[in-house]
């Protein structure tokens, strides 16, 4: 739990010395993947010259068991990693973009490697603040919960 407070802390910090830097974005978002995981990351999106971004994040999530009141806490996991977002399309209030990277991290204290495939699709408000709703896909090595699917859905705060 300190490493996730400290890494959350280390996150917010870099987010906070780029503020004022043109259109990047502080990105929050919670969701749900299979199999039975609860996700939530923060991350840092940096617009590139092209019609792409680079995503700096933060993962932490957790599998829930049955019987529920037991074991909830047990399946926990948390890492990090860098995205690559090309913009797929854009429309007059947003725009649809495929994303890929990689990513390290703890699950259960065994380390893990993979990376991270999918989709994303924002709405630009007039503040410039974004609703974005994203479909991942993420491959893992080294331990057993190799592969998760599903959704998130989150806001993006400009600077």
């Amino acid at each position: 739990m300190k490493r996730l407070i400290i890494l959350s802390a280390f996150i917010i910090g870099f987010v906070m010395a780029k503020a004022g830097e043109g259109d990047q974005h502080l990105t929050v978002n919670v969701g749900i993947m299979a199999p039975y995981t609860l996700d939530a990351t923060i991350g840092y999106e940096h617009p590139l010259t092209t019609n792409s971004a680079i995503e700096v994040y933060g993962e932490a999530g957790d599998h829930w068991r049955t019987p529920v009141c037991h074991n909830f806490w047990k399946g926990w996991f948390w890492d990090g990693g860098v995205l690559y977002k090309h913009r797929l399309a854009k429309f007059k209030n947003g725009s649809f973009k495929a994303l890929g990277g990689l990513q390290t991290g703890l699950v259960e204290k065994k380390y893990f490697f993979g990376f991270e495939l999918g989709f994303e699709y924002e709405y630009v408000f007039r503040n410039n603040w974004a609703l974005s709703i994203r479909q991942k896909n993420t491959v893992n090595f080294l331990h057993g919960d190799t592969f998760r699917s599903g959704g998130l859905i989150g806001i993006k705060i400009p600077f």
